[in-house]
């Protein structure tokens, strides 16, 4: 039999290789005591509610994963309220979560000054109610969690080589439609249980801010601002009233009583502000300014720590 041989191939395009990649998801648990925000719900009796200066309470339970996790009632202490109160409350959660959150007082832009985790999973351990009563008033006190989740966002690889023998890798998204390659420094194999484009913890940073008053009005108090690191008041017109260190303020009501309260010219610049060492990293007590009349004019600008969950 006479004839020629032939090698035999296989059908092309072949597929070499598809492997599946992922950028990790993460997830942040916050709790807030400022009634009903996109950062929790906090109540007294049921009722959302704002929740403050708490020195006398006692915490029954804390949900995680559907069941009780405070083992034994105690009796603990909430001060203040903004980041005082919320960094008392994080040190009694750190002290009973059996996962590690994390638990920290963070400023945001929707939130103020809240409390939330570091960054976990995209599913995982499920956080809930914590339940406390009020032993000086008898209330019940809760706090009802909020999470935001980013889930992982799903790739595959596709390596193939055609009938000339060329290998080329193409992209794929999770619904099989091609896609540009994704940042290879944010991807990790699907297998791995990793969150590597997550901050463990906020990123913190220092943010300016100003604003200007005309007329009979009066700025926010700057106590209930977060993390203020300086303010400076500029008097352009007019006569602006000070008043400082505020006392008698509850969870629902502002303070009563200013142990400071001046009232000065047009002309002035005043300026408060903390050295930023590991001491005193923000401004206490309660600060407000407020236009005495019509012709009233003034400038006020500050310094913010806020929490980000980028680099």
């Amino acid at each position: 039999m006479s004839g020629t041989t032939s090698g035999v191939s296989l059908d092309c395009p072949t597929t070499l290789s598809s492997e599946c990649w992922k950028i990790p998801g993460y997830r942040y648990v916050t709790y807030d005591n400022s009634g009903a925000t996109p950062c929790g719900t906090s109540s007294i009796n049921g009722a959302a509610a704002g929740v403050c200066d708490r020195p006398n309470v006692r915490v029954s339970s804390w949900i995680i994963n559907g069941l009780n996790v405070v083992s034994d009632p105690f009796t603990d202490g909430w001060n203040e309220c903004g980041q005082a109160f919320l960094t008392d409350l994080a040190a009694t959660l750190n002290t009973w979560d059996p996962f590690a959150g994390g638990w920290a007082a963070a400023v945001s832009d929707v939130c103020a000054v809240h409390l939330r985790s570091r960054a976990l999973p995209p599913t995982g351990t499920e956080y809930g109610v914590l339940t406390a009563t009020d032993v000086d008033t008898g209330q019940t006190i809760t706090f009802t969690p909020d999470v935001t989740v980013v889930p992982d966002v799903y790739y595959r690889r596709i390596t193939e080589i055609d009938c000339a023998g060329v290998t080329t890798t193409k992209w794929l998204d999770a619904a099989g439609n091609p896609t540009a390659a994704p940042n290879p420094n944010r991807i990790v194999e699907c297998t791995v249980q990793v969150t590597p484009d997550a901050q463990a913890t906020p990123t913190e940073r220092v943010r300016p801010r100003i604003r200007r008053y005309t007329g009979a009005v009066a700025s926010p108090n700057f106590d209930a601002f977060g993390v203020v690191q300086s303010v400076t008041l500029t008097v352009l017109a007019g006569t602006v009233r000070i008043q400082a260190a505020g006392t008698g303020a509850t969870s629902s009501s502002p303070p009563t009583g200013y142990s400071d309260d001046v009232t000065v010219p047009a002309g002035v610049t005043l300026s408060w502000g903390v050295d930023g060492d590991s001491y005193d990293l923000a401004l206490d007590g309660s600060l407000l300014f407020t236009g005495t009349g019509a012709g009233s004019d003034f400038l006020v600008h500050w310094t913010e720590h806020i929490y980000t969950d980028s680099d």
